[in-house]
């Protein structure tokens, strides 16, 4: 690759989450910053909780995009780039809707759908000329909240299209992504197609959770395991591009001890990330998350309390001290990208766990096959032909 891979974290504050927008104190955040820097990676992904940042639809809060900015200079004198994600309704296993939607849909409603650019927008103006920023997001998981009200499959794709005009904008220049998980590129129903994500996104995000996908369930810990589910996703992702060359960004990996009964977390970790490097196209790597949920506070599922690379102490876990050996040993010596047979996904296949048995039974431990629309001047014999002949 012509430019070396970024890695990073999705920065979950050590003391009170996201609750810290409020109870706001740059000491904490400069402490967890110096940490996130000293495992050696270069950005983290940081999320505005759409209550606090517009407790009105017609009023954006002036002290959230101040607090927001100062986050940034914060992770910008140590080095960190950044990437606020706007539109977070949905974090952490919890709806963070504003009360002011009340029954109004966020995605059809045109008040709420305006209103919702209007944040973004103001987000967007707020940051567009910050040196530590990266990209803007213009929302997490979104399709979750578009699942929950039984949305039509792409009846969504408007709404996503212009939350990205309205970033684009309040910033231009400034490359757009949505943060989706694996909804898009694992289900033919979803609200926000796979197709829209990439026409929109000027990094095409991936969430490639092993457990969330039912990676784990189907395919286990072992030899042609789960940990493989990012190098899917990515291949999913690139058969939707089609030849077209916009980077991926894997936005969220990452794994629970509860979720594993003979791997441990830091190996699991490790072949994740080694398997992640060895693709071309992803371009940058974000582990979720940077800290632990702290314990006094209720209501998250029992896994959010344990995903963090560190302690909410700022001590260094041991899944943490692998995954920065393990980039520290990536940017020294990248993985060369594996070459191997395609894999068709022939026209209507919806490319879901049963299509992806077929990828993870040709996995091998360097890389998985690439996978390729066929349409109906696909050559028949593209099962069989080699990676770099598919690439042309």
């Amino acid at each position: 690759m012509s430019n070396p891979t970024r890695y990073g974290v999705n920065y979950l504050p050590s003391r009170d989450w996201w609750y810290a927008w409020v109870d706001w104190d740059e000491d904490v955040i400069a402490r967890d910053l110096d940490v996130i820097m000293g495992l050696g990676f270069d950005h983290v992904r940081l999320q505005c909780l759409w209550p606090l940042f517009q407790p009105n639809p017609a009023y954006v809060s002036p002290t959230m995009l101040t607090r927001l900015v100062r986050l940034l200079d914060l992770a910008g004198e140590r080095g960190l780039s950044a990437c606020p994600t706007v539109l977070d309704g949905w974090l952490s296993g919890f709806d963070f809707r504003p009360a002011w939607l009340r029954d109004a849909s966020p995605f059809a409603d045109p008040e709420a759908v305006e209103a919702a650019a209007r944040l973004v927008t103001s987000v967007a103006k707020a940051v567009a000329e910050h040196p530590a920023v990266w990209c803007l997001d213009i929302a997490n998981e979104p399709n979750v909240l578009m699942r929950q009200a039984r949305l039509a499959p792409g009846s969504g794709d408007g709404w996503a299209a212009r939350m990205a005009a309205a970033a684009r904008s309040g910033a231009p220049g400034v490359p757009v992504t949505v943060g989706v998980d694996h909804e898009p590129w694992m289900t033919g129903d979803c609200a926000l197609t796979a197709e829209t994500v990439v026409d929109i996104s000027d990094l095409v995000a991936i969430h490639a959770w092993p457990y969330f996908t039912g990676a784990l369930a189907r395919f286990g810990e072992g030899e042609r395991g789960a940990w493989a589910i990012p190098d899917y996703l990515a291949q999913v992702a690139l058969a939707v591009l089609d030849g077209r060359r916009k980077p991926l960004w894997v936005q969220e990996v990452g794994v629970s001890e509860l979720w594993l009964d003979r791997v441990n977390v830091p190996d699991f970790a490790e072949r994740m990330l080694r398997r992640i490097a060895a693709i071309p196209e992803v371009t940058a790597v974000t582990w979720w998350a940077s800290h632990d949920i702290d314990r006094r506070l209720r209501g998250f599922d029992e896994l959010e309390y344990g995903l963090g690379l560190i302690d909410t102490d700022n001590r260094v876990k041991p899944v943490g001290e692998r995954v920065r050996d393990v980039i520290a040993e990536l940017r020294t010596r990248p993985v060369p990208p594996a070459r191997t047979a395609a894999l068709e996904l022939p026209p209507g296949t919806v490319p879901d766990l049963e299509f992806a048995a077929k990828w993870f039974d040709r996995v091998h431990p360097d890389g998985g096959p690439r996978i390729v629309r066929r349409t109906a001047d696909t050559p028949p014999d593209l099962g069989h032909r080699d990676h770099a002949d598919v690439q042309g």
